[in-house]
């Protein structure tokens, strides 16, 4: 197939979720012999070789953050949701435009629900929009979580966003979400709407066979994204205190890029916590661990850290929120607490439990393995293309019949 991939960021480095989802599925395909065309927006150097190993032709907009203020403004008096009116270009659509008039595709797919305004330059052709997560179930979660001052903006922007998210799935030919959680927000019953995960790199996130006789805890995350940022802040000021007054000789990794200046200042007279920042190699880091956790209390999608910790063999502690889209069985691949007080419980006793942590570890090794290889994974995003395109090629058969 010749398929035309969109996405509102270049899929390299991969290092927002969207991103990492979109570089392997773009290396899977392209290994299961389709022929794609990409096209993203760049607001930096195009990383030339890299993206020539995912596609055979690479078309950049160039993303200008005054246009994108202007559009934004502009939609607040449409009611339309802010991320998605940043994200509008005229440039973009008409690069859109010009490459499905100028080359023939049997499949059109579009990523993230802000690139969903651009159906009219797509839906001559059997097209797919991969949501990723569902964010209107992400920002609703944060506003029913946490009181703040900007409650009112995520009210409107939730709402905003869900009938965006319900419109797309109406529209498009298929629809993609990465886990029956954030599927089911949006559309329940549908066959042209499906959940395809993201998998993990089994050989790169390989398995440590000697788990570290320290008492090093771990958590991963990129501090821009709001819900490890409030995960993180939340586990030191509400569950961290718990731990201290039963266990003292442990030490609190913080591993990821853009930590906020709150995070350094909330850890600096804190010995036993380290705010790594970003790192060469994160395997490093979960390989020196004894225990990974994960005590997200808002979000939505799959995160990708704990399928990763799983994979090279780091027991994994974390919420139901961050559980239920994965599937892990709790104490058997995975140790899943939702109150403060019981998370803080399993902190103590898994650090001391070295039996318990090789039977959780080993588990979710195969876990892993049997669920979240990203070769099986774009198989199925294969088949749904050819499903789809089936479908839509029935679908217009009737109505020429019908007449």
């Amino acid at each position: 197939m010749r398929i035309l991939f969109i996405t509102p960021r270049i899929p390299f480095p991969p290092r927002k979720g969207d991103q990492l989802r979109a570089f392997n599925q773009l290396k899977g395909l392209k290994q299961l012999g389709h022929d794609i065309h990409l096209i993203s927006y760049s607001d930096q150097p195009v990383p030339v070789t890299e993206i020539s190993s995912l596609c055979s032709k690479f078309f950049p907009v160039k993303f200008n953050k005054i246009s994108a203020m202007r559009s934004m403004l502009a939609g607040m008096t449409a009611n339309s949701p802010l991320q998605v009116s940043y994200y509008l270009s005229e440039e973009f659509r008409k690069t859109i435009k010009e490459a499905v008039q100028t080359c023939h595709y049997d499949i059109l797919h579009t990523q993230l629900v802000r690139t969903s305004p651009y159906f009219d330059e797509l839906k001559e052709l059997p097209n797919v929009i991969d949501f990723v997560d569902s964010i209107s179930l992400n920002l609703t979660r944060r506003k029913a979580f946490k009181k703040s001052i900007i409650n009112p903006f995520l009210t409107y922007e939730a709402k905003a966003i869900q009938r965006m998210e319900k419109k797309a799935v109406q529209e498009f030919d298929g629809s993609i979400f990465i886990s029956h959680v954030d599927k089911n927000n949006v559309e329940r019953s549908s066959p042209k709407v499906i959940s395809i995960s993201n998998g993990v790199d089994l050989d790169y996130f390989h398995y440590q066979h000697q788990l570290p006789a320290n008492r090093n805890l771990i958590f991963v995350g990129n501090m821009s994204y709001e819900p490890n940022r409030h995960g993180v802040h939340y586990f030191i000021e509400h569950i961290y205190p718990l731990i201290k007054q039963k266990i003292t000789d442990f030490t609190f990794y913080v591993v990821g890029r853009e930590p906020t200046k709150e995070l350094i200042q909330l850890c600096k007279d804190k010995k036993d916590i380290i705010v790594t920042g970003e790192v060469d190699d994160i395997r490093e880091y979960l390989h020196q661990s004894r225990l990974f956790i994960c005590p997200l209390k808002t979000g939505a999608g799959v995160q990708n850290k704990v399928l990763e910790a799983m994979s090279a063999g780091v027991p994994v502690l974390t919420t139901s929120i961050v559980n239920d889209p994965i599937g892990a069985v709790d104490s058997r691949s995975a140790v899943v607490r939702d109150s403060d007080q019981d998370f803080a419980d399993a902190v103590v006793n898994l650090l001391s439990d070295t039996e318990k942590l090789e039977e959780i570890r080993i588990n979710a090794r195969a876990f892993v393995e049997e669920n979240y290889h990203w070769d099986s994974l774009n198989k199925k995003l294969e088949q749904f293309y050819l499903d789809t395109i089936s479908r839509r090629n029935s679908e217009f058969g009737k109505r020429v019949i019908n007449g």
